[in-house]
């Protein structure tokens, strides 16, 4: 979705270099839609530097000469083009509480300073999972969903799941705390 009139095509192009060495589900599922889509392939070049996606940044990136194309979380986004004397387009909020709304997860993608768009990724439940979760529920055992997602996406997807309880915004550190014992969820929910 381009934000405040920005070129679907620059977009695009955004997406598919910044998500080229990105080989997390999410990167390889945009890939897979653009060639889907477009006559677009991946690019590898001695002139690209590339950056994969990790949960630490929570973007990644290829940067070719003094252009620097971006996707990830909207907070990193928001804050790289921030940094760099740029603005974030009227309608980027929308879009991006929207697709959260609705159980995807918003990935911003911009080039430079400029944001381009955001890219709605959604989950799919496995068949089985409510009633699965339900039978836990029987026998005394609670479900809790730990995710990098932001929270109105975690929560909408933890209602359609029908978990117990989640933490959103994990990130892995917190995972390995929160299977350890040192961090407890109600330390940590929120809703």
């Amino acid at each position: 979705m381009p934000v405040d009139g920005q070129s679907t095509d620059d977009l695009i192009e955004a997406a598919l270099l910044s998500s080229s060495a990105d080989d997390t589900p999410e990167g390889k599922s945009i890939i897979d839609l653009i060639q889907k889509n477009t006559e677009k392939i991946p690019i590898s070049s001695e002139n690209v530097t590339f950056t994969p996606f990790s949960a630490a940044t929570r973007v990644s990136s290829a940067k070719c000469g003094e252009i620097i194309y971006l996707k990830g979380a909207s907070d990193a986004i928001i804050k790289f083009v921030l940094e760099r004397g740029g603005t974030v387009s009227s309608d980027l909020n929308a879009k991006v509480n929207g697709i959260a709304s609705k159980g995807g997860t918003p990935l911003v993608v911009a080039r430079n300073e400029t944001i381009l768009g955001v890219i709605f990724l959604k989950d799919i439940l496995k068949t089985g999972i409510r009633e699965r979760f339900a039978d836990l529920r029987k026998i005394g055992i609670k479900t809790i969903m730990i995710t990098g997602d932001n929270h109105l996406t975690a929560a909408t997807i933890a209602a359609e799941a029908e978990v117990d309880d989640y933490l959103a915004e994990a990130k892995p550190d917190h995972k390995l705390r929160i299977q350890s014992g040192t961090i407890r969820m109600k330390d940590t929910w929120l809703p």
